[in-house]
């Protein structure tokens, strides 16, 4: 049957599936659908449509002449069902519905489709999606900068990946390293001893931290907790705190070494489109963006910079998209981030002004990303641990299964608040820890049964209340939000 219309049997009581959502002119999926609709969570649709939706309310059946061809597609796509074929979801990990591959499931990942062979979006695609790096220029090899004291900087938190990071440019490639630290009441005491050990083994690098003073950081973080429902914001104020230091020392690069699998969470989280992904058209991207600048009397921008510049400039002004949020692509983080930098005019004002005198020059760092499991062989997590404590002095978590963001002592905090707000469908994010497992998992860094044991024992997807508590603390909130 091709027709929706006979898709439709007499008496049928139609409804919308369980997770989508009516926004503005679209309508929204909260979960991860399988192919072919992977990455097409948002549809936009007439006010016709929109209007027959809200009025199937479990009651109503649908007349022939409210089939449109919209509402047509949507029936197709088992986006508007018989009210039988509601699918209510898991109520706990104990009645998940788990991906046959990996630790993907739908009660930490509400909405997660899974495909006939059992298998969720992210192992399904992997195949497609192996040759997508970053959206950033990916690097391995630095040349040296004749122009100043370090050939690259990177953001150091004494994390797993930053201490890898730094390891590997300091190390391995022997590069004159700027290693940047924003102070942070959050961080982890095995990622403080991490950066003390780091200091005394590599001498090619140059530490430098800076703290936001407390006044300031209690209202951005009073502002983001309102906003997103935690305090999480790194490492977007590393950027405020740093970018105009890192034009002075002429620094030629930053350079960016996340977990790989957090490059493709933002995929599946829909903060970027696969087509970000494509050189080609990052390229392309850059050229009409640099035809741009010529017409208007300024330095095109080459490499990384042009990435740099929309980042600070995000951070500094806003993003169009925090006008629509409900659009097929957002950045929720990036849009809340900067809502909460206002409430400091103090840090947002100079570093705003040094962002406009660098975009006009163009000169400012690129922006680059050097792929970890690339120049490691693999980025597996227990040899990257081995190694790190070897040659970088690097200090484990407390949590004897947790490989997973390791600097942060509310990082279970941000996995609930993050769960929770997801699961009642208040915020488009996707728990970002329950994303990178499975594709972890699935891109062979950690053995199934160790991220499972991550999840049920090292995550804070199960309550976080002694964090919770902490976070709370540093916001001057008295824990209600007031």
């Amino acid at each position: 049957m091709t027709d929706g219309q006979n898709l439709v049997k007499p008496g049928d009581v139609m409804v919308l599936q369980n997770r989508w959502k009516i926004c503005k002119n679209h309508i929204v999926y909260y979960g991860i659908r399988k192919a072919p609709y992977t990455f097409k969570n948002s549809i936009r649709l007439s006010k016709s449509s929109l209007k027959i939706l809200k009025q199937l309310d479990g009651v109503k059946t649908l007349s022939r002449k409210e089939i449109n061809f919209e509402i047509k597609r949507l029936i197709k796509q088992g986006v508007v069902v018989p009210k039988e074929k509601y699918a209510k979801g898991a109520d706990s990990l104990e009645e998940a519905a788990f991906c046959k591959t990996c630790v993907a499931n739908d009660y930490l990942i509400p909405g997660l489709e899974l495909d006939e062979n059992g298998q969720c979006p992210m192992c399904a695609s992997k195949r497609k999606l192996s040759d997508l790096k970053a959206v950033l220029p990916v690097v391995s090899t630095f040349p040296h900068n004749k122009k100043g004291r370090f050939d690259v900087a990177l953001f150091y938190t004494g994390g797993k990946d930053s201490t890898f990071l730094l390891y590997y440019l300091a190390r391995k490639l022997n590069l004159r390293v700027l290693a940047l630290t924003w102070i942070t009441e959050y961080m982890s005491d095995s990622a403080l001893e991490s950066i003390e050990n780091a200091k005394k083994i590599f001498s090619n690098v140059c530490f430098r931290a800076k703290k936001i003073d407390e006044h300031n950081m209690k209202k951005i973080y009073a502002r983001h907790f309102e906003l997103a429902g935690n305090t999480c914001m790194c490492p977007s104020l590393a950027y405020v705190l740093f970018f105009e230091e890192l034009v002075l020392e002429k620094v030629p690069c930053l350079v960016l070494g996340n977990e790989p699998v957090q490059m493709q969470n933002l995929l599946f989280n829909n903060i970027s489109p696969l087509i970000a992904f494509n050189k080609k058209w990052q390229a392309a991207g850059r050229f009409f963006f640099n035809l741009g600048r010529i017409l208007t009397f300024r330095k095109p921008l080459t490499g990384g910079r042009m990435q740099m510049y929309f980042t600070v400039r995000t951070l500094a002004k806003g993003t169009f998209w925090g006008k629509n949020a409900e659009g097929r692509y957002q950045n929720e983080q990036v849009i809340n981030v900067h809502n909460a930098l206002k409430e400091a005019p103090e840090l947002i004002e100079p570093f705003a002004k040094a962002v406009r005198k660098s975009g006009r020059k163009g000169n400012m760092p690129e922006l680059v990303h050097v792929d970890l499991a690339d120049v490691s062989g693999g980025y597996k997590w227990g040899d990257i641990k081995t190694l790190l404590i070897k040659e970088a002095g690097w200090v484990d978590a407390d949590a004897e299964n947790k490989a997973l963001h390791t600097s942060c002592k509310i990082e279970k905090c941000k996995e609930f608040t993050q769960f929770v707000r997801f699961r009642e469908m208040k915020s488009r994010t996707i728990p970002f820890s329950a994303i990178e497992l499975s594709l972890a998992v699935s891109g062979g860094n950690v053995p199934r049964e160790t991220a499972l044991k991550e999840i049920k024992e090292s995550s804070g997807f199960f309550g976080c209340e002694k964090e919770y508590a902490l976070m709370i603390e540093h916001t001057g909130l008295d824990g209600c939000g007031n």
